[in-house]
């Protein structure tokens, strides 16, 4: 009897031939891309209860990111091609410090958006997702006009998918192997040092 397939890399010579070919409704990727995002000199107003002294310094911790699509407009070139722009909406809390101080001096929250458009195969009936996995801001300096201004990154990652049913390659169903069961760990019996060492004659 051959041995059974199951899930793992394909032997060197390569994976045997499918048994049988069979419809599966899964979710299909179209598209699928990534794109750093940089933003400099994004700034916000320091609050009227924030006075900071000559010389303080800003961090700043992104907290959230929204983003979404708000608009697909096809390629003249057609092909199921469109420019889809998202909206992101990026949240962070800021923090000034006076020279010498552990403490920040006050902290507040700020947001600000921009859009982002990209050429994505996204054809009717497929839905978008937007998702910014990394990010990071700073360095941030405060202006003479009493703002804070920030440079930010994010790492933006766009795809089009949709639920499909797909034809597949298959070997038949999924045959749950036995599980490897937990050895239990008992102590030595009889231990090695059961009985004193025996004495060695003097030379």
């Amino acid at each position: 009897m051959p041995d059974p397939i199951i899930p793992g890399p394909c032997p060197p010579g390569g994976c045997p031939p499918p048994t049988e070919i069979v419809c599966i409704e899964t979710t299909k990727v179209y598209d699928f891309c990534f794109q750093v995002e940089r933003r400099d000199n994004v700034c916000f107003a320091l609050p009227d209860s924030c006075h900071p002294a000559s010389g303080a310094t800003v961090t700043c911790t992104v907290t959230n990111v929204d983003c979404h699509e708000i608009s697909r407009v096809p390629l003249s070139t057609g092909g199921g091609f469109y420019n889809v722009t998202f909206l992101l909406t990026v949240t962070s809390t800021i923090n000034v410090f006076n020279p010498g101080a552990t403490d920040p001096t006050c902290t507040f929250t700020a947001t600000f958006s921009f859009t982002k458009t990209a050429t994505l195969c996204a054809p009717d009936g497929t839905t978008t997702t937007c998702h910014v996995p990394t990010f990071a801001c700073g360095p941030c300096v405060i202006t003479p006009a009493s703002q804070v201004c920030c440079t930010f990154v994010l790492c933006v990652i766009l795809e089009s998918e949709a639920l499909v049913k797909l034809l597949v390659p298959a070997y038949g169903f999924c045959v749950p192997a036995e599980c490897v069961e937990v050895s239990p760990e008992f102590p030595e019996c009889p231990p090695a040092n059961l009985f004193p060492p025996q004495c060695t004659p003097p030379t």
